[in-house]
């Protein structure tokens, strides 16, 4: 297999393809005038190792595929030698401030109060005290409020489309019996833009603990 290529030793022949490994991802770029393209018009920066592209056609899934791995085991390495130094892991954990939920006789989670303050009558106190715990009942809690609320926006729909199914019908007996066709066209038109139209209410919703919503850049 082609090994990396440090650019600072040595640099592709201008104008043809080559793998270039850009941060922690690797790009099929072309070295040209000096700069490192994705495409003729778009450049790829920060380019530090490259290297070449097997000649033959039948070799480059094979040889893209052991790049993909190569990358893997380099952020896998990385990973493990940073917990291997810290002694952190996303199981072990420990968390300074616990994190507190509560729970009811049904099963149903809530977020608690800080740790030191008692539970509200007929719940139950959960303390986490590593991170692998909380983000275990927070997706607990996830579930049971996604559940929740697509009942609730079921039972909503089921009574305003009664009003609306009522709406429609009278649009529709208006249409048939307007008394010209600029009235009938009016209708017509009103009639599909409620049925193309989506409901304006309706909406997804979901929970995470704020060290979670960080993370995930909410």
């Amino acid at each position: 297999m082609s090994k990396w290529i440090n650019v600072n030793k040595r640099l592709p022949n201008d104008d043809r393809q080559v793998f270039a490994l850009s941060g922690a991802s690797a790009y099929l770029s072309n070295f040209r005038d000096g700069q490192w393209w994705l495409t003729r018009t778009i450049g790829l920066g920060n380019v530090i190792r490259w290297m070449e592209v097997p000649g033959e056609p039948k070799d480059f899934k094979h040889w893209l595929n052991r790049l993909r791995e190569w990358i893997n085991r380099r952020k896998d390495n990385a990973q493990e030698a940073s917990e291997w130094l810290t002694g952190w892991t996303s199981k072990n954990a420990q968390l300074d401030k616990k994190i507190t939920f509560y729970k009811d006789s049904s099963g149903k989670l809530m977020a608690g109060l800080p740790e030191h303050i008692p539970a509200p009558k007929g719940y139950q106190k959960i303390i986490c005290n590593t991170a692998a715990e909380a983000e275990r009942f927070s997706s607990l809690q996830r579930q049971q409020e996604g559940y929740d609320h697509r009942r609730q926006q079921e039972e909503r729909g089921a009574i305003e489309g009664q009003f609306a199914d009522s709406i429609r019908s009278e649009m529709r007996t208006k249409a048939a019996n307007a008394r010209n066709n600029l009235n009938k066209d009016f209708m017509r038109r009103a009639i599909e833009r409620m049925d193309g139209k989506g409901d304006p209410t309706a909406y997804q919703r979901e929970s995470y603990l704020h060290a979670e919503a960080y993370e995930k850049n909410h």
